[in-house]
């Protein structure tokens, strides 16, 4: 209690880290090219306000002026920079249509060049922002919205408040569609906050359903209340643990308080059984207390260390919050087993009295018996005679299952689209799906250039040339039948190709159409577009600074495509750019820079999001290689005998190895919830396996057959694994509930593997343990026997 009182203030002083790029390691060159580009162009504070407009190319010029006073009050709020869009646009066109315009300050003049078909120039800059602005084949209208690059998170959540609040106003204010909010705050802020929503929500949930399993299961309040303080004091400690050792939550780790939940109720269940056993051959609660600590103190300890173990081992991948996630989660399974042996011994044994109240409330130490629980162990003795009678075709159907399973492996592919993590009717999808297929594609992403720190018409002539050879590059839909759904394909085409590619040195180009632009240098005329822009311009090229300056080449996607084509795609387009940084062309831009790193030229949330579901779907099998080793060995030496510890492994790893074999050969994509199963639930089932053969262990040293002693390990053993198996799986499932796919993903995958490695332990751990293990001979008997005497005459 006092070291609760001491860690509740830290606790509550987690924090979230809601940056992407800190899914990756600080040394990795993904990250660092992102950053760079965050750096120097600002890409992470932009946000795209979208909404329909039927009337926005009205003759009359109504449309573009509601877009104008919609993006003035954008432009009012707090913590917005500045806006671009068609309005802004159309009246710097009108200045350079008409020189002479600067000087009329008459309110009735209403000349919009963009609404006038003959206007070459207004034309050339309309078609360039397309599914920039606005759509070719829509109503919708697109507004880019430039956030102050030095706020705090709380105050970017704000800013995203506001603009949420305007786009809701659009109806009532305007007579057009709500807007719709996308870009990388927006999909930060709202993936974020519903993964931290759901962490809070699931902990509580998985809490009661738990209790109340325990409440229904057992009919006792004390044992429920007892397994709510275990978790909550290791939630507790555990937050401020991490407090104090400068960790904050991810993506991946947000889902704390489920997993400690799962290991804390999981782990008191086989204590409750036993304490139940102890009190049902005649002890009082105090001599039940000593008795199955005595009897369950080893295999709990050791369950925990396993499941530390395979939490432990995520510590391996290369995805930075994958590492931080697997040791706070074998730092939470230690935590959990410190709180057990503080709280349950004193808890269980508490005195509430003796009155009828009391019991009726279930707030004594009897636990009830559980309903079935006599037809539950006689269908464990047939289902251990059945095994031992077939346990060689058990064993050969466990080994061909296995292969399969690994050939479907083979097969998996990645899931990187990842508005795929969200429910299909979530908000944000909706919005990324109409950007998707309105705009050309949600895939952003960039190439940063090396530029001259005085603009020339060479360089500029250089960089359309780049843009050219990278806009005609496709990769071919090798796997196109793949992609069919409802009629449509997610690649356009034959294939996947950038739908956008747009420069400064096209809006360059197009202003060199203008009478008044065209005699200016390229250094006045990006002046006269920073004027009529604003701070939008430094967004496609930087000022020179520190005898530097870039060039940005946006590019644009679409995100509905495999993995595989994605892959192609960015790598094309790096060793196109690396071959051009290469050439003596583009000497004279690098300023003296040593700007050759691919990764660095050639980045975006597009290169990010595809180059983190690749890693960690890369990670899981060097993870499930070191839990298993780790396992392993903490069994061996828990068991004294590596042939047992070998005998655990096989049926823990192979449902896992079924679900992802399952998984490759139907074609459902692995996204980051999956990726990370198959070493956590190692860690998780392998409990149960522990806690039966320590009992068969016991038995054998009793002098009794292996058989006899797998009957007794199934009798006593089995309903625990059960019951804290149901516990495990109505934890994981309650993770079903997330709007968050990955963590459903994670959940229903753990349920569905811990009912396999409950299977796996019921069924073919005996039959490798009848199969391989030998049943004592004569003399092993009598050297039993002879040690028992010797044991018991010391003891007189």
């Amino acid at each position: 209690m006092v070291l609760f009182a001491f860690a509740w203030p830290a606790s509550s002083r987690l924090n979230l880290d809601r940056s992407l790029q800190k899914m990756f390691s600080p040394d990795d060159p993904t990250r660092i090219g992102f950053e760079f580009l965050q750096e120097k162009f600002g890409v992470a504070e932009l946000v795209v306000f979208a909404y329909r407009d039927d009337r926005l190319w009205q003759a009359d010029g109504e449309g573009l002026k509601r877009l104008q006073q919609i993006r003035e009050r954008i432009e009012k709020q707090p913590g917005i920079a500045t806006a671009m869009d068609l309005s802004k646009m159309d009246g710097m066109l009108a200045k350079l249509s008409n020189p002479l315009s600067i000087f009329n300050t008459s309110k009735t003049q209403n000349a919009h060049p963009l609404l006038e078909e003959r206007n070459s120039l207004a034309q050339k800059f309309k078609k360039l922002f397309e599914g920039q602005t606005h759509s070719s084949s829509s109503n919708l209208v697109a507004i880019a919205c430039l956030m102050d690059r030095n706020q705090t998170a709380r105050e970017t959540t704000n800013t995203i408040l506001r603009l949420r609040e305007v786009g809701d106003a659009l109806p009532a204010d305007f007579g057009v569609s709500a807007a719709m909010l996308v870009g990388q705050p927006v999909m930060v802020e709202e993936g974020f906050e519903a993964i931290e929503e759901d962490g809070l929500r699931l902990g509580v949930f998985s809490s009661i359903s738990l209790s109340l399993l325990i409440l229904i299961g057992f009919r006792s309040l004390r044992w429920a209340l007892l397994t709510v303080a275990i978790v909550q004091w290791s939630l507790v400690v555990t937050r401020a643990l991490l407090v104090w050792m400068a960790w904050d939550l991810t993506m991946v780790s947000s889902m704390l308080s489920s997993i400690v939940t799962v290991i804390g109720v999981a782990t008191t269940m086989h204590w409750m059984v036993g304490f139940q056993d102890a009190m049902r051959s005649g002890q009082n609660p105090e001599q039940a207390l000593a008795s199955s600590m005595r009897n369950l103190w080893r295999p709990i300890l050791w369950a925990c260390i396993t499941d530390a173990i395979g939490f432990a081992s995520l510590s391996f991948a290369k995805v930075g919050p994958v590492q931080d996630y697997g040791c706070m989660m074998a730092l939470a399974s230690l935590v959990v087993l410190v709180g057990i042996f503080c709280l349950l011994p004193t808890i269980a044994i508490l005195p509430f009295g003796k009155s009828r109240w009391v019991t009726w409330l279930g707030l004594s130490e009897r636990l009830a018996t559980v309903p079935g629980d006599s037809l539950l162990k006689s269908l464990l003795a047939r289902t251990l005679e059945f095994t031992i009678r077939h346990r060689v075709m058990v064993t050969v159907a466990a080994v061909v299952l296995g292969l399969v399973s690994v050939l479907g492996t083979l097969r998996l592919q990645v899931e990187t689209d990842f508005i795929k993590n969200f429910r299909s009717d979530a908000p944000l999808v909706v919005a990324y799906q109409s950007i998707e297929n309105e705009l050309g594609g949600a895939g952003v992403w960039d190439i940063v250039l090396p530029a001259p720190l005085v603009l020339n018409q060479k360089y500029l002539d250089s960089v359309l040339e780049l843009e050219r050879k990278v806009a005609s590059l496709q990769v071919s839909a090798e796997r196109q039948n793949q992609m069919v759904g409802d009629g449509q394909v997610a690649v356009e085409g034959n294939g996947l190709r950038l739908s956008l590619v747009m420069s400064f040195a096209d809006a360059d180009a197009a202003a060199r159409e203008s009478v008044l632009l065209g005699n200016l240098s390229i250094e006045d005329r990006l002046f006269g577009m920073r004027n009529a822009m604003g701070s939008f311009v430094d967004t496609l090229i930087t000022k020179p600074q520190d005898g530097e300056r870039y060039l940005r080449i946006m590019l644009r996607s679409r995100e509905q495509s495999n993995a595989e084509q994605k892959e192609q795609l960015i790598q094309k387009v790096r060793e196109l750019v690396a071959q051009a940084l290469q050439s003596e062309d583009w000497q004279f831009a690098k300023n003296g820079q040593d700007f050759e790193r691919s990764a660095k030229s050639v980045s975006g949330y597009y290169v990010l999001l595809s180059e983190l579901v690749r890693s960690v779907v890369e990670d899981q099998w060097r993870c499930f290689a070191v839990a298993s080793l780790g396992i392993w060995l903490a069994m061996a030496y828990a068991l004294r005998s590596p042939l047992l510890a070998t005998l655990a492994v096989l049926p823990n790893a192979l449902p896992s190895l079924c679900i992802l074999g399952f998984m490759g050969w139907v074609d459902i994509r692995v996204n980051l919830g999956a990726a990370m199963i198959a070493a956590v639930s190692m860690g998780l089932s392998v409990d149960s396996s522990l806690h039966y053969l320590m009992r068969f262990q016991t038995a054998r040293l009793a002098g009794a057959s292996v058989r006899d002693a797998l009957v007794v390990a199934q009798s006593e053993i089995g309903v625990a694994l059960g019951l804290s198996t149901c516990a495990l799986v109505v934890g994981f499932g309650s993770l079903a509930t997330s709007s968050f796919l990955p963590t459903v993903a994670f959940g229903t995958t753990a349920a569905i593997s811990m009912l396999g490695g409950l299977l796996g332990n019921l069924i073919q751990l005996p039959a490798l343990v009848s199969l391989f293990v030998s049943s004592p001979d004569s003399k092993f008997a009598n050297h039993r026997r002879e040690a028992k005497e010797r044991t018991d005459s010391a003891a007189g």
